[in-house]
């Protein structure tokens, strides 16, 4: 590889596949000798989703963002070789040319050029591979991409860059555009970002949830409850006094522990009610189908006996009508599940026949044999839906059944007696990991005094301790608050909570007793 061959791929003579040769029999594909990747499209889909499993979509997209702003730095080796061969880029001339070099390989859509000065470069495209891979996700999504332009730019250049997406193809605009702005690395600049919304706050939230911890822009998350908790309490001991305004957050805190608690014993109801009712639907749709006889391919549609599905509605349409919920049927055609009968009227007052299922859902359903439970967004509703395989005489999946029903409906008739089966223990440590892993506090003991029908919970720290620092005295009212609010909201019954130990009287963790109220 010569200095030629660098500049005839960035003037667009010369294409990066004439530089890939590709092993067959060890499955292995190089690139001027080293080993590389084609088509990224299922690996990225894998990435992203493992990390929406655990942190949500918009948490997944800063995951990779952050992981792959490593894999930009590591363009260094490549950028030294150039200079060493005599080809003296600047920054944004070599970002171009990692970029032409990708979509070479099929990863995206050329870029452009927008704007280059010292400070700033402006990039966009009309498609990145991810925004192509994840357009059903219907949000800004190329954590990719950002991540790379921050590595690179950072690499070759020995500053701080900050890149923004500004328009997505994955939310529908024309083009994904990137605008990075060499930065001191500062929090004045991260946080005018938030103000001038341009960025999220999330965007800097470091999470470390086995430590209970979170830092914010690279500072301990104290920053912010330190600000909150030294102005209330400020503002309300002089106002009514030091114990007053103790008794006051204990007792907000308190409530919002209790409203947390009831927020999961709905989640608990809701998941319960919506599998009871969307397996009745399964049922019923699919004993209505198996009514007129087998499944099976006939002439290129999906029959059940000799009733053809496709472009038949009498059934999904009997299932809305009876039963209140939405249905439909998808067939087998190729590796992709296409939809053939279906009562869900689309924003174009249209039957959405003819539309693919996704690929996650086709994986668990096609793929695995499963049947897929979850949520989407019909016709601006939110749902809980059920998808179940259609499998012929010789146990081949040929199709999908659909149900659905609103979210909102779910709450019926088994609400009181799913409330008495949901174990108060499940509910509990549930709003403790949340608060915890808020950075709230961390428990590392939990003891429960039967005789005295006390809790004992010792907590390595609290958001109160390490925000207003060591006073003397016990400072934690709040989370007091909030282990009483718990308790009493997960167990149905009346509790007061006492701090005994605090680390800010110098004590080495703080220490909670919760203790029973007379009837």
């Amino acid at each position: 590889m010569k200095k030629e061959d660098f500049e005839a791929i960035l003037k667009g003579s010369k294409d990066i596949t004439a530089y890939m040769h590709m092993n067959p029999a060890e499955g292995v594909t190089t690139c001027f000798g080293v080993r590389t990747a084609s088509n990224p499209n299922f690996l990225v889909r894998a990435l992203y989703e493992m990390y929406e499993a655990n942190l949500g979509k918009k948490l997944a997209n800063k995951a990779m963002r952050k992981l792959f702003r490593s894999v930009g730095q590591g363009s260094l080796g490549l950028y030294k070789l150039l200079k060493k061969l005599g080809l003296n880029l600047k920054p944004e001339e070599f970002l171009m040319l990692v970029f032409t070099m990708q979509h070479q390989q099929g990863w995206g859509s050329p870029f452009e050029l927008v704007e280059a000065s010292e400070k700033r470069i402006v990039m966009r495209c009309k498609q990145t591979f991810e925004s192509e891979v994840l357009k059903d996700w219907n949000m800004p999504v190329c954590g990719i991409h950002q991540g790379w332009i921050e590595g690179i730019l950072t690499s070759v250049t020995g500053k701080n860059w900050f890149c923004l997406e500004k328009t997505c193809h994955a939310k529908g605009d024309p083009y994904c555009e990137f605008v990075a702005d060499q930065v001191p690395p500062s929090w004045k600049f991260k946080a005018e970002a938030v103000v001038r919304g341009d960025s999220a706050i999330t965007e800097f939230i470091e999470h470390k949830p086995l430590e209970g911890k979170i830092s914010l822009m690279d500072e301990p998350v104290v920053m912010m409850p330190r600000f909150i908790f030294s102005s209330m309490t400020s503002s309300l001991t002089k106002t009514m006094g030091e114990a007053s305004a103790s008794g006051v957050n204990y007792r907000a805190y308190k409530d919002m522990g209790k409203e947390n608690v009831e927020h999961y014993k709905k989640m608990s109801i809701s998941f319960d009610l919506s599998r009871t009712k969307l397996d009745h639907d399964l049922n019923e749709l699919r004993k209505r189908f198996l009514a007129f006889g087998p499944p099976s391919i006939s002439g290129d549609q999906l029959a059940f006996g000799n009733h053809i599905v496709n472009n038949n509605f009498e059934v999904v349409d009997s299932i809305e009508k009876e039963l209140g919920s939405k249905a439909t049927v998808f067939q087998k055609i190729g590796d992709k599940a296409i939809r053939v009968s279906t009562n869900v009227i689309g924003a174009d007052g249209k039957r959405a026949v003819g539309t693919e299922i996704s690929s996650v859902v086709y994986d668990a359903v096609v793929k695995k044999g499963q049947t897929f439970y979850g949520t989407a967004d019909v016709v601006g509703r939110k749902y809980v839906v059920a998808y179940e395989p259609i499998k012929n005489s010789t146990e081949d999946i040929i199709g999908i059944l659909f149900v659905g029903t609103p979210e909102d409906e779910i709450l019926g008739t088994l609400k009181d007696e799913i409330l008495r089966k949901t174990n108060p223990d499940t509910i509990c440590n549930m709003a403790f990991t949340f608060y915890s892993q808020m950075g709230w506090f961390k428990i590392i003991k939990k003891e429960w005094n039967e005789a005295e029908k006390t809790r004992t919970f010792t907590l390595e720290h609290t958001v109160e301790s390490e925000s207003i620092g060591n006073t003397g005295k016990n400072v934690c009212f709040c989370t007091a608050g909030l282990l009483a609010g718990i308790i009493e909201g997960a167990y149905n019954i009346r509790v007061d909570a006492k701090e005994i130990k605090c680390r800010s009287k110098g004590d080495e963790h703080c220490v909670f007793q919760v203790r029973n109220r007379p009837s």
